[in-house]
């Protein structure tokens, strides 16, 4: 299978993924906020996702955009907005 080459896919997919995580750890999100570490809550769940975003992304966009890290801060925080933190 050839990897993604198109940076509209690429950030396509990375949305989705992070909209999966979202999805899938709202507890973790919600703590995380509420405690001011979110993205400790949420290391492994990153992590995952992005070595499988990688690994459908070529490496020229993996390597020189930041497309995922730009998906997950947009759709975890867009989502989380409503949830009380110590920080806003």
């Amino acid at each position: 299978m050839s990897k993604i080459t198109d940076h509209e896919q690429a950030a396509r997919l990375a949305r989705a993924m992070a909209s999966d995580v979202a999805i899938y750890n709202t507890e973790k999100i919600k703590r995380g906020i509420e405690n001011d570490r979110l993205f400790q809550e949420l290391s492994d769940d990153l992590r995952e996702a992005k070595e499988m975003w990688k690994q459908k992304i070529d490496p020229e966009i993996t390597d020189n955009t930041n497309l995922f890290q730009r998906a997950f801060i947009d759709e975890i925080f867009f989502g989380a907005a409503h949830i009380k933190s110590p920080i806003f």
